[in-house]
């Protein structure tokens, strides 16, 4: 029987070394995350019959005596079946638990997330999300954005099988929030719409039955580029980007194996590979990523969503983006305070700063913990709004990750050193 590797996100493993945290108040009981301990030694077996793929992403407690409890299902698309697999795969997990200190506590919101993936299919879209994506097309060209968010929600739910059709859905879904001046939830999707195939997760195939659109249905975005760039009003936000560095854009290349011409009813159609298709739906989702992210005021997440794109296919930036990369290099390098918008989506967001001093303000809704996740640690505190959080030099490069209610916003400012 088929096998895969369980994956759990790399934020998500760390060391227990204990450190501390300063605010301009007062110090808080930290917590020291969990750290996996047999990782390489846990499998997921993917549940017979072999007609799709899924994405489950699974939230668990970590108990203090390492065990797991309380498993519950955030995110992803899947059937029963799947679930049933990614929680056994999660249950062979064993675990150094969490600390405060020097004690073994619980730790609630551990994240895992587990990708089913099919080596050999030979289409890509099946007819019904085809014609879902159609009929969401002419719905936004008639200006009909509600009703095109309404049906490709409901196609992410009852007919998403493959995870190339989970990523047009979610490129869809982020042009319309763009267009409907929802830029920072535009971000979450788009930035699932750039998870879609890893390279050696699938063999070569001839795909005909998906085609992705590189089009933007977004109109009269505003100067994003004025003296109060950083001041932008309370919206959304997203949840994975990466932190400022280049990730290799997946399957990147564009491999043309495969690409001659097939007759269908008389008409010469092109045959696409997997890797052509892929990389054009990840250049979408760049560009629409680009704007997203800027008019949310992610400062950092422009820059990654910049080198990525630019990993893909340099000739996809603009002479515009050239430009305002070159002015958000600027921001980031100029020692001005910072605003961005935040939204809480399944569970949770995830912020990249810039500077090293920080506070939450303007909070609609309930954030419970705020966890610190550095390169060889992570710390949990308890969400304190209008207070500055410090973060040393010495944990390096860090991500914020706050844990909510679905729907709270907020805003960060990062203040110069």
């Amino acid at each position: 029987m088929k096998k895969l590797v369980l994956h759990v996100p790399s934020l998500l493993i760390f060391l227990t070394a204990p450190i501390l945290l300063f605010f301009t108040g007062s110090v808080l009981a930290q917590q020291i995350g969990p750290s996996i301990l047999n990782l390489d030694d846990v499998t997921q077996e993917y549940p017979r019959p072999w007609d799709r793929e899924a994405l489950v992403v699974l939230d668990f407690t970590v108990k203090s005596d390492g065990s797991i409890d309380d498993i519950e299902v955030v995110d992803g698309f899947y059937e029963d079946r799947f679930v049933d697999a990614a929680i056994a795969a999660v249950r062979q997990l064993r675990f150094e638990p969490a600390t405060e200190r020097g004690e073994a506590v619980d730790w609630p919101g551990f994240r895992a997330s587990t990708r089913f993936i099919i080596r050999n299919m030979f289409h890509t879209m099946g007819p019904n999300p085809n014609s879902e994506l159609t009929r969401a097309e002419d719905l936004m060209r008639d200006n009909k954005a509600d009703e095109a968010e309404a049906l490709l929600e409901k196609a992410l739910t009852d007919n998403t099988r493959l995870y190339f059709e989970d990523a047009v859905f979610h490129l869809r879904l982020g042009e319309i929030y763009l267009a409907t001046n929802r830029p920072a939830q535009a971000v979450h999707a788009l930035d699932r719409a750039a998870q879609t195939y890893l390279p050696g997760e699938h063999n070569d195939f001839n795909l005909e039955t998906a085609i992705t659109h590189n089009r933007i249905f977004v109109v009269n975005i505003p100067e994003i580029f004025t003296d109060d760039f950083m001041s932008v009003r309370l919206q959304a936000h997203h949840m994975d980007n990466a932190p400022r560095k280049a990730t290799p854009a997946p399957l990147r290349g564009g491999a043309q194996r495969g690409q001659g011409n097939r007759s269908a009813g008389g008409v010469q159609r092109p045959k696409a590979t997997l890797e052509v298709l892929n990389n054009t739906l990840l250049e979408s989702a760049y560009q629409r990523a680009w704007v997203a992210n800027i008019s949310s005021g992610n400062v950092a997440a422009v820059m990654n969503v910049f080198d990525n794109l630019q990993s893909l296919n340099e000739d996809a930036i603009s002479d515009q983006m050239e430009s305002q990369a070159g002015q958000v290099r600027q921001l980031m390098n100029a020692g001005q305070r910072l605003t961005s918008a935040q939204v809480i989506e399944q569970g949770e967001t995830v912020h990249y700063p810039v500077h090293r001093i920080l506070a939450a303000v303007n909070v609609n809704g309930t954030i419970d913990t705020l966890d610190f996740q550095c390169a060889d640690r992570v710390i949990r505190l308890p969400f304190q709004a209008e207070v500055e959080w410090n973060m040393p030099e010495s944990w390096g490069q860090c991500a914020m990750r706050f844990r909510g209610e679905d729907g709270a916003t907020f805003n960060i400012v990062e203040f110069p050193e």
